[in-house]
């Protein structure tokens, strides 16, 4: 059971002395390509003018999603791979397509997933991130999980991301699930005790269990042993609406989602994602910048 693998797995305080100290995990800071989503849902920006703009920032990693690349690019992906190279970033690529659609949507993943795996070789992924539900954005930026029969559709995405799983570990990936706005931390934990496999970890977006009213500090906790990669995000109350913001500006406890990780010798990117509504599409770079200073602090 994933609760029994989480005290199992549970970090011991050290003991022999007060003066004993604990090697801290340096901060290996990525960014998530959605940072820049209104700038390319507009046509202001390409996934290479991210990437471009992300090399030039100081750190050592870039999230983006199979669905976001060309159709060029993913027939031909050497100059992505080049530019990729010489900005010396290192990738996660995503799987856009939520395992809870229905048969048909699946079906379509599975058609591209050669593909998909053939690129993360390409780039030298070594996680993979996908999602479970099917999240609608909208105008008051505020998701909707669409969902009919809520038990079935975790039995759905269980028996789905298991095949998807075994078959990713094949190619030698893991798979990252995210804590999407879909589910739970309750189901989240349900979900990866029924694929119950070395290789399904979980991408810890450190905002969105707001979305449910629940704590990000207690979802990291209960979440941190099975963390893989992670979306730092930061949110914020205004009005009625929950808003992404710049690292450090919100309602998100950033300090001590970072303490748990690094007791649990998380060495993966912190990937920002500062997501943005579309009104604040001109201050989507540097509201970046800030959130990078920010998450250096955790390196001095």
């Amino acid at each position: 059971m994933a609760d029994e693998k989480i005290k199992e797995q549970a970090p011991e305080k050290a003991s022999g002395g007060e003066d004993f100290m604990e090697p801290v995990l340096p901060i290996r800071i990525g960014v998530d390509e959605w940072c820049f989503h209104n700038s390319m849902m507009i046509n202001r920006m390409s996934l290479e003018d991210v990437i471009e703009t992300v090399g030039g920032m100081d750190v050592e990693g870039i999230g983006f999603d199979y669905f976001m690349m060309s159709r060029e690019a993913r027939k031909d992906p050497a100059a992505l791979k080049e530019l990729l190279q010489e900005n010396e970033l290192d990738v996660v690529l995503g799987f856009g397509i939520p395992f809870a659609l229905p048969e048909i949507f699946h079906q379509i993943m599975e058609s591209r997933k050669e593909e998909m795996f053939d690129l993360a070789h390409d780039f030298g992924c070594k996680t993979l991130r996908v999602c479970g539900g099917f999240v609608l954005p909208n105008m008051f930026h505020k998701p909707f999980h669409i969902v009919l029969n809520k038990e079935k559709e975790i039995n759905d995405v269980a028996r789905k991301l298991k095949i998807f799983t075994e078959d990713a570990a094949l190619e030698g990936f893991t798979v990252s699930l995210e804590n999407h706005t879909d589910y739970t931390l309750s189901e989240m934990l349900e979900i990866l005790d029924r694929v119950d496999h070395d290789k399904l970890k979980v991408t810890l977006d450190t905002g969105n269990a707001l979305f449910h009213r629940e704590d990000p500090v207690e979802t990291a906790e209960k979440l941190a042993f099975f963390v893989d990669y992670t979306h730092i995000k930061d949110m914020a109350h205004t009005g009625p609406l929950l808003l992404s913001v710049p690292l450090g500006e919100g309602e998100v406890d950033i300090p001590s989602i970072i303490e748990i990780l690094r007791n649990h010798n998380y060495d993966g990117l912190y990937s920002i994602e500062v997501n943005l509504p579309l009104w604040k599409v001109d201050r989507e770079e540097d509201s970046l910048r800030d959130s990078i200073e920010y998450l250096k602090q955790f390196n001095d």
